[in-house]
Formats: structure tokens, sequence, C-alpha cells
């Protein structure tokens, strides 16, 4: 009898019980905490917390000219063009068949749209007004609750992490192919209070949406990605 190493590429297996697991587990814990915090914002109607008016009063005490356009710099990354650009090269490495990455990188690009719509849904339902006018360094769109640019740039990480980390063979590799796409989306959320547009529970729940989405949806992408990338000339795909 065969070892696990040998079964064929996509084949089920401890490594992807485990991930699956680990992904019910965080969209479980997040959906969750993101609850308890709608819950909370909406008896509020809204208003901001305690918490947040300070951290909102501590960054604009602390904001210069200098950090600001750093991270005007960095949010600009999270959202818009750079971001579907991100989530279709995911797709595309996913499949990493030439003949079909393009297949790959439009369900990137669908799966970012998904989590978009769904984001906006809910920030729409529960119509959070964004922190003063006056404190804003940038434009911003849209109601507060859950940030886009950090749902966006989060669900683009898991994404991005997810595929790089199953491609890397050094462990080295793998800790920076979840290292850095994390880190970047951090810092993207991070932006969004520094620039006075976001109160800091809404880039909470915006890391606690991404949470729920990618731990929902993550698995059956990766199947999908996997069956569009499959040899179809190998006998064990049962073609």
């Amino acid at each position: 009898m065969g070892s696990a190493s040998d079964l064929p590429a996509g084949a089920p297996g401890p490594r992807r019980s485990r991930a699956e697991t680990a992904s019910r587990l965080v969209a479980g814990l997040s959906g969750l905490l993101l609850t308890g915090l709608l819950c909370a914002v909406v008896v509020r109607n809204g208003r901001p917390f305690p918490l947040d008016s300070g951290w909102h009063r501590w960054v604009l005490d602390h904001r210069s000219a200098e950090l600001s356009d750093v991270a005007v710099a960095v949010t600009n990354t999270g959202a818009g063009a750079c971001a579907y650009v991100l989530a279709a090269v995911a797709g595309a490495v996913a499949v990493g068949r030439r003949g079909r990455w393009w297949l790959g990188a439009g369900v990137g690009f669908a799966a970012l749209l998904t989590g978009q719509l769904l984001r906006t849904s809910l920030a729409t339902i529960v119509g959070r007004a964004r922190p003063p006018v006056a404190d804003w360094v940038t434009h911003p769109s849209g109601f507060a609750f859950p940030s886009g640019h950090t749902t966006t740039s989060a669900l683009v990480a898991a994404g991005l992490a997810a595929v790089l980390y199953r491609r890397a063979r050094h462990p080295a590799v793998r800790v920076a192919a979840v290292a850095i796409p994390g880190l970047w989306a951090f810092a993207v959320g991070a932006t969004r209070i520094l620039l006075g547009v976001h109160w800091p529970t809404d880039v909470l729940a915006g890391w606690l949406l991404a949470g729920v989405l990618a731990g929902v949806f993550l698995p059956p992408l990766a199947a999908l990605l996997g069956w569009i990338g499959r040899d179809r000339n190998n006998p064990y795909n049962g073609a």
C-alpha cells in the first residue's frame, strides 16, 4: 500500500483535513466575535465606543504629514485595481498551468468581487457613520462598518498566503509566504485609522469579516482551482 506521499495531487489527505478544520475554526471564531461586535454597534446606533474615540484622538494628536503620505500610499494598495490584480494573480498561480491560468485569474477576481459585494451589503444595512470629515486625510466613500479596505486586503492576503504556502517547499519560505501578506493586510487596516476615515472597531470588523469569508470559501475555492489545474491526462484524475 502506498504512503500518503504517493497520492496524486489533489487527493484528500491528512494535510487537507487539518486545513479544512482550521478554516472552520477561523470562520466560527471570527463569526462569533463579529456577531457580538455587530450587535453592540447596532445597539449604540453606530455611535463610536469610548475605545474608538480614545484611539481616534490619540492618532490625531500624533499624526504627521510625512506619516500620512506613507499611509495614503499603503492604503491605496488595499483596494481597487491593485487588490483585484493580486487576487487574480493568486488564482492564476494556484492553477499553475499555462493553458488555464486565465481561468484561475478569473476565479480569484470573482471571489474578491463576491466578498466585496457581501461587505458592501453589510455596511449598507448597518449604516454606521465615519469619523468627522475634518479629521480625514483622504476621501472615502460609503458607510464605515466594516472597513472596505481592511476587508479587501485581508481577503487578498488570505488567498495569497494559502497559494504561496502550498507552493513553497522550504520552511522559511512558508513562514514568509504567510507573514508578508499578513503584515501588508495589517498595515492597510492600520492606515484606515491613521488617515482618520474609520473607527478602530470598523477595522476590527473588517478583519473578522475577512476571517469568516476566508474560512468558509477558501477550501471550496482551493478545490475548484485544483480541479482547473489538474492534468487531464493523469489516470489518477479519472480521465
